[in-house]
């Protein structure tokens, strides 16, 4: 089986492909060719990379062929050197692509010395053809403008770019090496150090997070502890916290009694008028109205006329946090019937008018 190989070829009388070939090898005097046809020869190259290694032929013609079935399926890579300052140097060189279109070569470059827009065949004619076509315009001696001058990373150019691109190309029967081991005692010794410092960062992190864990811990158990005191030191300097005190108890017990009465009426045992149920008729709705509306901003204000003291309010509150923890207590349609009870007394204590509650009335009765 025949080596892969890059064609290369010139259509300036002034340039042999043979010169781009002495380049590459870096030879003053090529080594004797081997025939691949008698007009193609091809010289040996073996290509060392950091990643593969691999030979191929660098071969030279100076006609228009693509030799025999054997060399044009070994074709990878087609380099063409002419002259932009001769029109019919580009010509010929044109007249490679019904050749190019059978072998189809994955890499495919037109050299020149170089390329300006004041040659016969113009910079911007000879880029043209060469986006249209598939190749790559390498300029041996390139201008530089003060851009390319200014910038950090030029642009590979001339004969570099061309051993650049015949070595990023993937031959057929390249041998990939294995990923060498980093030898330099600089790059092992930052390594090292680079473990430790994870090592540290990480054990510092664990630290971390158990004072946060302990810190969060000790915060929860401040803030109870400050509520705690606050409530004594509030219940200790309050004078009604006796009262209170007791009141809360009272409250605590006669939902405890409500609750109990709900579940005794489930069961058919007691009605709504047993002991211990607070009813809406039990509520003193004119001094609670009178009580709310005491700073003179509500408009029913005129409805209550009496000034309840801190106990007579806190009374009404419990009452109606009573009658609240008894209706959470009952059925959906039980609910329903007490809190139209609630309606009624309101209304009537408010003295409105009992026609206007119409349907209400009659079916709470």
């Amino acid at each position: 089986m025949a080596l892969p190989c890059a064609l290369f070829s010139s259509s300036s009388t002034d340039f042999e492909p043979q010169e781009l070939v002495k380049q590459i090898l870096k030879v003053s005097q090529l080594p004797a060719p081997s025939l691949t046809t008698p007009e193609i020869k091809s010289y040996e190259w073996h290509i060392n990379t950091k990643y593969y290694s691999t030979k191929i032929q660098l071969s030279t013609t100076d006609k228009r062929t693509i030799g025999d079935k054997e060399f044009a399926e070994s074709v990878e890579a087609f380099i063409h050197y002419f002259d932009p300052t001769v029109p019919d140097s580009f010509s010929l060189a044109t007249a490679w692509l019904p050749y190019l279109s059978h072998i189809e070569p994955e890499v495919l470059m037109l050299v020149c010395k170089c390329a300006k827009d004041s040659d016969a065949v113009g910079r911007k004619t000879t880029l043209a053809w060469c986006v249209e076509n598939g190749f790559e315009l390498v300029e041996l001696e390139p201008e530089l403008d003060s851009e390319d001058e200014d910038d950090d990373f030029p642009e590979t150019t001339g004969l570099a770019r061309i051993i650049q691109a015949l070595h990023a190309h993937t031959w057929p029967n390249l041998q990939m090496k294995d990923s060498p081991p980093v030898q330099s005692p600089l790059v092992r010794q930052m390594m090292k150090e680079q473990k430790l410092l994870n090592k540290e960062l990480e054990m510092r992190s664990d630290v971390n997070s158990k004072q946060t864990s302990t810190l969060g811990q000790n915060s929860t158990e401040n803030e109870i502890s400050t509520s705690l005191n606050s409530i004594e030191a509030s219940n200790s300097s309050s004078p009604s916290s006796s009262t209170n005190g007791t009141e809360m108890k009272t409250s605590s017990e006669a939902s405890a009694s409500e609750r109990k009465s709900c579940d005794s009426k489930s069961n058919g045992k007691e009605s709504e008028s047993d002991s211990g149920v607070l009813l809406p008729d039990d509520i003193d709705w004119t001094s609670f109205i009178g009580a709310v509306a005491s700073d003179g901003t509500n408009e029913d204000a005129q409805l209550g006329d009496k000034d309840l003291g801190v106990d007579e309010f806190e009374d009404l509150f419990r009452k109606l946090k009573v009658m609240k923890d008894r209706a959470e207590n009952l059925a959906p349609d039980e609910r329903k019937k007490y809190a139209e009870k609630v309606a009624i007394s309101f209304w009537n204590a408010i003295g409105g008018d009992e026609d206007e509650l119409g349907d209400l009335d009659a079916d709470s009765d």
